[in-house]
């Protein structure tokens, strides 16, 4: 049972950041716009109006705009990660637990 825990929880821990790193892959490649509504008023004109977006930018044009697929996807690489350091923590304290 207690060489379980660890096998399980590294399972999980890369089943989690195998999951946010295809849903963020599936997020950025879907072609859909990032605004999804409309609204009941005239906008302002370009340079009078302040717009706010989370736009990550490269050195070779590439970029992306950040959509709720996206944080999805890095908040579950996130939390695999999370648990893999735990995991690796555990174990590194472990063994030095062991050599004392």
């Amino acid at each position: 049972m207690r060489r379980r825990v660890p096998a399980l929880l590294a399972v999980l821990g890369s089943g989690l950041v195998l999951a946010g790193v295809v849903v963020f892959a599936v997020a950025n490649s879907s072609r859909a716009p990032a605004d999804f509504g409309w609204t009941a008023y005239t906008p302002l004109a370009e340079e009078s109006a302040y717009r706010s977006s989370l736009v990550v930018s490269f050195d070779d044009g590439w970029t992306v705009l950040w959509t709720g697929g996206h944080l999805l996807g890095a908040l579950l690489a996130g939390l695999g990660l999370l648990v893999l350091t735990a995991l690796g923590g555990w174990w590194f304290g472990r063994r030095s637990a062991l050599r004392s």
